[in-house]
């Protein structure tokens, strides 16, 4: 397929009415990624998501040719929200994981009010590391993994477009 002239899009995702397609979406990946999504190995993707999806967090689905190719979540905690996000293993490396953060950050800062957006990712996620500190989060050493902590004062969202749904 050739992706030369595709451009993403971003649409929000119901955790509920679109339960199938995130876990379908999930079912997809490779262990390498799911490890690296949830920071550990899953036996059961789709128990797991599931009830994930039950905490009913804002779901982002960036599409490539009408394919879901990335799925980003923010969980609301308070005034802030953590996020975690997963690029389908093809799609690794074209910079779509670092358009998402950046589109996440936009409208959780700017949309939502949040005062604090937080991540966690494995010492080995080197690519993630590199996204949270060009959008200016700090990465801090968390026992085996790292937390990164994004806030207003340190944000760097120059150049990234307002996140307007598509569907």
């Amino acid at each position: 397929m050739n992706y030369v002239n595709a451009q993403p899009s971003v649409r929000y995702l119901d955790p509920l009415r679109d339960g199938e397609l995130i876990i379908s979406f999930y079912k997809s990946l490779s262990r390498q990624s799911i490890r690296s999504r949830f920071l550990c190995m899953i036996n059961d993707v789709e128990d797991c998501v599931r009830s994930l999806l039950l905490l009913r967090p804002i779901v982002y689905g960036v599409y490539y040719n009408e394919e879901l190719v990335a799925v980003g979540e923010a969980y609301r905690i308070n005034d802030s929200y953590e996020i975690a996000l997963v690029v389908k293993d093809e799609y690794q490396g074209r910079g779509i994981g670092k358009w998402l953060v950046g589109l996440m950050l936009s409208d959780l800062f700017g949309k939502r009010a949040a005062v604090r957006v937080y991540a966690y990712m494995s010492v080995d996620n080197i690519r993630m590391v590199r996204i949270s500190r060009y959008y200016g989060g700090k990465v801090l050493f968390n026992d085996d993994s790292y937390k990164v902590v994004f806030n207003a004062n340190n944000l760097q969202l120059k150049g990234i477009q307002q996140f307007n749904n598509t569907t």
